[in-house]
This record gives structure tokens, C-alpha cells and sequence, in this order.
């Protein structure tokens, strides 16, 4: 494939627009310092995920310092203005990754235990992004298809390195190898250990099929199966994409399932890619999150989107106005789903991503379907499935 395949993913230009096919890759960009550099993605429209490594991968290392940090989103970071680059206020690096560092005097093997992973906290939110999602937790399947993307350095499969000073954002796809929801480490705390995703990096030829079942075992990647055949935009990692993403699509949303964490080789052909499984530290992750993480930030104060919801505004007391159901009262977190209510024969209502505008009212103990294209603050139309009939409820009344 041309090089210009795998920047076009990155930019999601040409026929890789954003769609069930590709995800968007407008929340994943470069987390830089004077010296150093990986990816990360945003999370919340204030939180980024990279690897723990990226930031300090000795444990003689200085501790990171924010104010020397940068997140730049954008798909050349070299290039990038001032408005896409995002200072940092704190930086949390996981527990797990911290102990093992510690343990070892020097180099961890977190990046082998499934922790190496870290936030960045930025000082102010970033506008007009719709973060990534979370995986739900649910345990990936051997074989599905993962698309990625980093700022590493070019490498080609069987030749090698072709441009060691890439700053551009790049995609690619590959197949989940290996799925491991828990090293198998007894001697190891539970505290300090996590996930594993993989992948390999399969050749035109089918010949380097590290991962299959006949290949010697890896680290803490288990055995199984693998595909010798390369998907049509085949990729793999190479330094630069750490802390990078792998997104899936499911449960009606491409997912941020994987952070780069190490390859096993020089990135050419039989090359594996490991990365920390993110559904093991959902829980550490939410604990930072904050109110309605998965909408996107506007440019005007309190106004939110949510992709399936649409805009918003929030109040710091759980209050919140939308164009069609006027004011409600929810304790939403991420926004992938919530609870609402109001002052009125619905009660408390549910809805969420890939079910709105059905909702659940338990005032009424049913599901009803709003017409939003009617609807207003004032009235709501619903359709009643019980009755067979539209209603039309007057909430100034």
C-alpha cells in the first residue's frame, strides 16, 4: 500500500472519513517534551490516556513535571498553533506501574503486567473534540479488527526505517491475536498487573505469523491462534506511537480498548505490538472523569454535545437544559447513558446511546418515542406503544 493510505486514515481524509468503518481520530494526539515524545488520547474533553512509560520509564527517572508536558492535537504536532496545543496541569501515573518501577530498582516489567498507563490532566478543556469512548468492559474477541494510529516513526515491513523524524499522524488496522484479561503472574499483587491486548505484523507473504499457535510463547501473551494475513492496511507500532490507541467498534461506537505499550522487535514484519488493555483500569479511569465526559466541549460556556444526544447545557449542580426536554436533573457520568428527571408524569426516564429517542419513563412504566423534530421545552410529543397513539404533553401547564 502507498504511504499515503496509512495518512489519510490518520487524518481520516479521502475515503477514511469518521463512519462505522473508521473511527474518528480528531482525540488522538501527540504527548510531547523538550526530549521526548509519544500519543495519547483524550478521554474527557480535560483528560488524556498515554502510557506510563512515556513519562517515566525508570524508576530513577525524575518525576514527570506537567508544566514540561504538552499535549498537540493535530495531525502534523511539529506544525501545530498554539490553539491546538494544550498545556498540563497534573500528571497520575498508575499505582500499578509506580509499585513495579520500585520493585525492580531500574526498568519495570509493568509494560509486560498489563499497567503501564497514565492520564494527563490539562488545564483547561479542549473545544470542539468529542472524545474517545471507553470500552464497556466486555472482553474483546480474537480476531476482531483494531484500527490505530500514533506519531511514530515510518517503517517499512520489510525494509525497515524510512523516516525516523515523522511527526505526522498515521493509521492502520490489525487483527486482536491476543486477548489476555488478566496476566497470569501469581506471584505478582493484583494491584500491579492488568490486561493484555496484541497484535502481529503480517506480511504479504503470510510468513510471519508470529502469534500463531505453532510460535513460541511471548512475555505474558499466552497461546492461541492468529491469521497469517494481513489485513489491507496492516500496521504495526513503532517508537513514537507509544501510548498510542487501538479502537474497536462495539456496542455501537468505536472504542479505545488498547494504549501501546512495547513492540517485541524493530517494527519490520513479525513484529508484535502489546497493549495495555484499558477495560482493567476502567474503574481508576472513571475516578478522574468528569461530569458527562463523552461530550464534546463548546466554545460557549456550559454548552455541551453529545453524538447521539445532541447540545446541551450543564450546571454544576446536575441541572441540565436541552432543546427538546427543557430542563432535567441527572448525575450522568460519561454519557454514554443516563438517568433523568423531571417534575412530571415521566417521572425518572432512561435513555442512552443507540436506544434515544426511545426512553424509559417510570412514571409511566413503559417506553415511549420522542419526536424530536416536534418537540420543544414546552411541549413534548411522544409516541405511546400501548395506546397506539401520539402525545402531546404541555409541561408549561
Amino acid at each position: 500500500m502507498n504511504w499515503d493510505n496509512y495518512f489519510n486514515l490518520g487524518s481520516n481524509t479521502s475515503s477514511y472519513s469518521a463512519s462505522t468503518g473508521y473511527p474518528s481520530f480528531s482525540c488522538v494526539g501527540a504527548v510531547v517534551s523538550d526530549d521526548l515524545y509519544g500519543t495519547g488520547t483524550l478521554v474527557a474533553p480535560n483528560i488524556v490516556v498515554t502510557a506510563a512509560h512515556v513519562l517515566k520509564n525508570y524508576w530513577s527517572s525524575p518525576t514527570p513535571v506537567p508544566s514540561e508536558w504538552q499535549f498537540i492535537l493535530h495531525t502534523d504536532y511539529e506544525s501545530a498553533s498554539s490553539a491546538v496545543t494544550h498545556d498540563v496541569e497534573s500528571i497520575i501515573l498508575h499505582p500499578g506501574w509506580n509499585k513495579r518501577l520500585s520493585q525492580n530498582s531500574g526498568k519495570g516489567d509493568g509494560d509486560r503486567l498489563g499497567v503501564d498507563i497514565a492520564l494527563l490532566i490539562l488545564k483547561s478543556s479542549v473545544v470542539g473534540v468529542f472524545p474517545a469512548k471507553l470500552p464497556t468492559g466486555d472482553l474483546e474477541a480474537v480476531g476482531t479488527r483494531a484500527v490505530l494510529a500514533g506519531y511514530g516513526r515510518m517503517v517499512d515491513g520489510s525494509s525497515g526505517v524510512v523516516n525516523s523524524s515523522n511527526s505526522i499522524r498515521i493509521g492502520g488496522e490489525n487483527s486482536l491475536d491476543r486477548v489476555v484479561a488478566e496476566v497470569d503472574a501469581p506471584e505478582v499483587d493484583s494491584s500491579s498487573k492488568g490486561g493484555l491486548l496484541a497484535v502481529d505484523f503480517d506480511s504479504p507473504q503470510n510468513n510471519q505469523n508470529t502469534l500463531s499457535d505453532s510460535s513460541p510463547t511471548i512475555d505474558y501473551l499466552g497461546s492461541g491462534t492468529s491469521s497469517a494475513s494481513p489485513l489491507s492496511l496492516e500496521a504495526s507500532s513503532a517508537i513514537g506511537d507509544s501510548g498510542g490507541p487501538a479502537f474497536i467498534y462495539d456496542n455501537r461506537g468505536w472504542r479505545s480498548v488498547g494504549v501501546v505499550s512495547y513492540g517485541t522487535s524493530d517494527s519490520t514484519y513479525g513484529d508484535i505490538t502489546v497493549y495495555t488493555r484499558v477495560a482493567n483500569h476502567l474503574d481508576w479511569i472513571q475516578a478522574y472523569l468528569p461530569n458527562w465526559a463523552q461530550a464534546r466541549q463548546s466554545a460557549y460556556s456550559g454548552w455541551l454535545e453529545l453524538d447521539w444526544f445532541g447540545s446541551f447545557y450543564a450546571l454544576p449542580n446536575k441541572w441540565v437544559f436541552h432543546p427538546v426536554h427543557g430542563w432535567f436533573h441527572s448525575s450522568s457520568i460519561d454519557g454514554e447513558s443516563f438517568w433523568g428527571w423531571q417534575g412530571d408524569h415521566l417521572g425518572w426516564f432512561w435513555t442512552g446511546l443507540g436506544v434515544y429517542p426511545y426512553l424509559y419513563s417510570t412514571g409511566l412504566g413503559k417506553w415511549i418515542y420522542v419526536n424530536i423534530s416536534k418537540s420543544t421545552p414546552d411541549l413534548l410529543q411522544y409516541y405511546d406503544y400501548d395506546l397506539a397513539i401520539w402525545v402531546d404533553h404541555n409541561r408549561s401547564q
